[in-house]
């Protein structure tokens, strides 16, 4: 008998129960592209945010977390320069390494999973952080009934917070974090299962293999 599988994510997919328990709110600030000579993206929410604020930033080359934020960059009209292995640490060891003279723009969240910024900032590399959307807890899914032998899936750390503050673990649950950041977030002791590639069908795909 297959297990139910629920995705506790902002990304949506038809393999498996998704759970949408973050709420979005998009910011309008005033950004002139002009400052900078590239742009790093951390999340799909970003592209979103920076379409809503002016189509300049397409001019731009972009640094994205992973190839799924790349597609969504390409899909809006951007240049990507590579993309990184899903974690924040490898966004400052690209532009550290490859991109050290370069203005970056940093779209945000109001809340951030990695301190990236911080290193590149460090290394003496010009980065500006703009928060442009912030994320919230869904209170709907507060009511979610969670059966006993669900696999539960965690996209983010916000993700992890979201569902503490809604719902408990059954010692029946199996646990999957997309990445590691994601996994700390989670109560120690807890065992967490993580996909080989960062990703939500990886987590999905290493869900549907239990």
């Amino acid at each position: 008998m297959t297990r139910p599988i629920y995705l506790f994510s902002k990304t949506v997919n038809t393999e498996v129960t998704h759970v949408p328990i973050l709420l979005t709110e998009f910011m309008q600030p005033a950004i002139d592209f002009t400052h900078y000579d590239a742009i790093v993206l951390t999340s799909k929410q970003a592209v979103i945010a920076l379409e809503q604020i002016s189509h300049e930033w397409r001019r731009l080359p972009v640094l994205t977390i992973a190839d799924f934020t790349a597609q969504q960059a390409r899909s809006a009209g951007a240049a990507v320069l590579e993309h990184g292995g899903g974690y924040g640490d490898s966004l400052a060891e690209i532009i550290i390494n490859g991109y050290s003279h370069w203005r970056w723009l940093y779209p945000r969240p109001e809340v951030v999973a990695s301190d990236f910024a911080k290193r590149v900032n460090a290394a003496g590399v010009s980065m500006e952080g703009v928060i442009v959307y912030k994320t919230t807890c869904n209170p709907k899914t507060a009511l979610l009934h969670l059966e006993a032998d669900a696999v539960i899936i965690f996209t983010s750390p916000l993700t992890v917070a979201c569902f503490l503050q809604q719902q408990q673990f059954q010692a029946s649950h199996t646990v999957i974090a997309i990445g590691k950041t994601t996994a700390s977030a989670l109560p120690h002791g807890l065992d967490v299962l993580m996909p080989k590639t960062p990703s939500v069908q990886g987590c999905v795909d290493l869900a549907r293999a239990l």
